[in-house]
Formats: structure tokens, C-alpha cells, sequence
């Protein structure tokens, strides 16, 4: 009875990482900061690393052909997020930017601008298992869990993301970070950033509400930071808009049959659809 859903990709139609950097960039401009360039120096700088990591790892994207391979390399990308979130924060793009600003933003991105589209379906989807009882969570890498919230407009699904500190920093979600403190001697802050931090925070739902243990659990994700979570899940359905996307392409290489809802059987654990009236159609959710 627990659904947990990606956001960006996922209930999105684009990925919105852009739109929460650009509201940023126009918040300090009318504030006389022109941060464009230095904006553009994270980006260059994180897409270098990127590269770097897919080149310079020791086993090669055809060569990983299970899902332990593919596992070991994404989680080895936590490096490559952490260095782009110290220059987050040196760049200084969200210092003083609150949550309530940023929840405005994702509702106007939504409600008035429609610069962020929500894929077809979804509202209604979101709805109707609310309304069966079904549990629903957003666990998202996204920097902010405000305009992810400000996004839906719902606030009976619980966003589990990243928060923006008032001083420019990254801060990862409270279930990440239960009982840690680095200030008072304890394990480093842990930001949500990768597949292993998604399926860190699934897990910990899972094992913290007893109501919820040996239910049925869907994971919906479209990239692979989604991975872990959608093997993780009972079910996991892939939302893409075509049959060739780098998930699926990922999932078939390690060995994963991924139907189109369609067509999958009352027994596949996964499954792809494009939007959230195909997956009302075709796939059931029991209670």
C-alpha cells in the first residue's frame, strides 16, 4: 500500500532541476547579482566530472551486464554529486532564497507559467490511490523539496527531498540524517543525490512504519537514479516516453525484461508506460 514516486522526468513531462536554477538566478538579478556566468561554470564543471566518471571507470557501460555492475558504478557517482554541491554553494545561487519563495515558485511554474508540466494523468492518478488508502511519497534528488511541494499542490503526498540552507548550501532530508549531527562529533550530513540515497530513504519508510511491512510496494522512476528503487520495489514501473530511453536500455543490458504495461503480465515486476493513464488502464493496484 506504499507508492513512492521520482519527480523529475516522472510526474513531470521534463526534468525541472533548470527551472528551480533559472527562478535562482532571476531572484538574485533583481537583486542586482548577475550570477550567470558562475552558474554556467557549475554546470560545465559537474558535466566535466560526469564525464569523467562514465570514462574513467573500471568496467566499461558494455561490459556491465548484471545488475551488481551498474549498482557499484552509480553509487561511485556520489563523489561526482557531493563535488557539485560544494560549488553550489560557493556560487552562492540560492543563498537567502527561503522555502516558502521556492514553494511559490513550483506552484506558479505549474498553476500560471506552465513552464513545469505534470504528465498526463497524474492528478488523477494521485487521487484515486489517496482515496483507496494508498500511501504515496515523492523521493526525489531534486535541491528542493518546497518547490517539488509547491509543484503538486498536495500536500497528503509526503515530498522527501533535498532543502535549500539560507546560506546557499544543500541540506539532504531529516530521514537520511536521523541521529547524526557532524557539528556534534557524529557521521557526516548525508544529502539525497544518487540511486543509493533513494533506496536509503525507501528502505528506512519501509522498515520505520509497521503498518506498511509486507504490503505491496510501486516504485515509479524514469532515470538511472531510479535503478536500486525500482528493482527494491515489488512492483517498479519505468515512465518514459519511448521504448529506447537510457533506463530501458540500462535495464535491458543487466537483464531485465520491461514490458509496456500493456503487456505485462499479472506477475512482471516491471513494467513501462508514458503517461498515468496508460498505468490506470493497465495496471492494478489491490490493497
Amino acid at each position: 500500500m506504499s507508492i513512492f514516486l521520482d519527480f523529475d522526468g516522472t510526474i513531470t513531462v521534463q526534468d525541472t532541476i533548470g527551472e528551480v536554477a533559472n527562478f535562482a538566478l532571476r531572484a538574485r538579478a533583481d537583486e542586482g547579482e548577475d550570477l550567470a556566468e558562475a552558474w554556467d561554470g557549475v554546470v560545465r564543471s559537474y558535466m566535466d566530472d560526469y564525464r569523467g566518471h562514465v570514462d574513467g571507470y573500471r568496467v566499461q557501460e558494455g561490459q556491465r551486464l548484471c545488475a551488481e555492475d551498474e549498482v557499484g558504478f552509480l553509487r561511485e557517482m556520489k563523489t561526482v554529486e557531493l563535488q557539485s554541491l560544494g560549488r553550489i554553494r560557493q556560487c552562492g545561487l540560492f543563498r537567502d532564497i527561503s522555502p516558502e519563495r521556492l514553494y511559490e515558485a513550483g506552484r506558479r511554474a505549474v498553476e500560471d507559467d506552465g513552464t513545469v508540466r505534470l504528465r498526463p494523468g497524474f492528478r488523477e492518478f494521485a487521487r484515486a490511490r489517496l482515496d483507496e488508502g494508498w500511501w504515496l511519497w515523492v523521493v526525489s534528488v531534486n535541491w528542493s523539496a518546497a518547490f517539488i511541494a509547491g509543484a503538486l499542490g498536495c500536500p497528503e503526498i509526503t515530498v522527501i527531498a533535498n532543502t535549500v540552507r539560507s546560506d546557499g548550501s544543500i541540506a539532504g532530508p531529516d530521514i537520511l540524517n536521523q541521529g547524526t549531527s557532524s557539528a556534534s562529533g557524529g557521521a557526516e550530513h548525508r544529502n539525497l543525490t544518487n540511486s543509493c540515497d533513494k533506496l536509503a530513504v525507501v528502505e528506512a519508510i519501509l522498515q520505520q512504519t509497521k503498518s506498511l511491512q509486507g504490503k505491496p510496494s510501486f516504485y515509479f522512476g524514469d532515470s538511472i537514479t531510479d535503478l536500486e528503487c525500482l528493482l527494491r520495489a515489488d512492483y517498479g514501473i519505468v515512465i518514459s516516453d519511448k521504448e529506447d530511453s537510457t533506463l530501458l536500455k540500462t535495464l535491458g543490458r543487466i537483464g531485465k525484461k520491461v514490458s509496456h504495461s500493456t503487456d505485462a503480465g499479472a506477475n512482471d515486476s516491471l513494467s513501462w508506460a508514458s503517461n498515468y493513464n496508460d498505468v490506470e488502464k493497465h495496471v492494478a493496484f489491490k490493497l
